[in-house]
């Protein structure tokens, strides 16, 4: 009896070890209400998180470091008026660009927390949706994914136009809304974006200044659908694959992994966009949010509402 015991002690040990081994390294950092689609990240230099929230047209703020719960987050803004809130970029320390209904507006947190936003220019876009800081922040470069182009819009003034326009970023109906070139980075000389439904994954060398193409635009990866995404060291793709429900990893040789999610897992339904930690506690930390537990797009209340996730990742 005793060899038998000591073998079922062996075996449970052996089992927990596995266990262990393959736990989790994802886990919510916090849940908006049902029927919340939330789109865009951007992360402060505090360390907490901006996210906008596409159905309510507002950006809150949160903070990974708390506990799960309503002292966790707060509403920075409501863009009255406004039907949706898409991409966020930092212009300098703690002073960030956001749009909201084709406009974009910028928001000064470094001494209000409480802040209004000013208003720089509404543009004639298709649909405004992914953006990224040019020329030191003085400009930013954005998405348009109904007309398949990028605009240049100036801080300062307010003016703009078209810099780039490419197959890579046009548009098409294959996921029943018009949509082409959406999420948008820029990292040293290289802007990098996704166009959803072609399942791509793209570069430019540019003129951080101007923006503008220094060189041919290339696919770096097929078969990788994304929302938006984050770059880590090393030009590192990690892309938040929107329907897929996954975070795909991809290098700049084009080799991509799926790092967490899958097809039929709640844990990341509908990843819109990903970032970085920028504390020494997280700086491997992959902050990541969703559109909600559903397959279409929140337009009502019947679905759980979008998330904001953390992954640990490995370099």
């Amino acid at each position: 009896m005793a060899s038998i015991l000591d073998s079922l002690l062996l075996l449970l040990a052996f089992v927990n070890t596995i266990c262990l081994a393959h736990s989790p390294t994802l886990r919510e950092i916090y849940r908006f209400p049902n029927g919340t689609w939330v789109e865009n990240i951007a992360v402060r230099p505090n360390g907490n998180l901006l996210v906008a929230v596409l159905s309510t047209a507002e950006l809150w703020e949160i903070d990974p470091s708390t506990p799960s719960g309503p002292s966790s987050a707060r509403l920075v803004h409501h863009f009255d008026g406004a039907e949706d809130t898409d991409g966020i970029t930092e212009l300098s320390p703690d002073i960030y660009a956001v749009i909201a209904s084709n406009s974009v507006w910028t928001i000064d947190l470094r001494s209000h927390e409480s802040a209004k936003p000013t208003l720089i220019a509404k543009l004639p876009a298709g649909y405004l949706n992914g953006i990224a800081t040019l020329d030191e922040g003085n400009a930013v470069a954005i998405t348009d994914s109904q007309l398949g182009r990028v605009w240049r819009l100036e801080i300062r003034t307010g003016t703009y136009d078209v810099i780039h326009q490419d197959e890579t970023m046009a548009a098409n109906t294959d996921m029943g809304l018009l949509l082409g070139v959406n999420g948008l980075k820029i990292v040293g000389d290289y802007m990098y974006y996704s166009n959803t439904p072609k399942r791509i994954f793209c570069r430019v060398r540019i003129d951080t200044h101007t923006g503008r193409a220094l060189g041919p635009y290339e696919v770096i990866s097929n078969d990788t659908m994304a929302d938006d995404f984050a770059i880590g060291p090393h030009g590192v793709g990690y892309l938040a694959g929107i329907r897929d429900n996954v975070i795909i990893r991809v290098s700049p040789n084009g080799y991509h992994e799926i790092i967490a999610g899958s097809k039929g897992s709640a844990d990341l339904m509908t990843a819109t966009s990903a970032a970085f930690g920028r504390t020494r506690r997280d700086h491997n930390i992959l902050y990541i949010t969703t559109g909600g537990e559903t397959e279409l797009p929140v337009n009502g209340t019947s679905t759980r509402g979008g998330k904001v996730m953390a992954l640990s990742v490995e370099y």
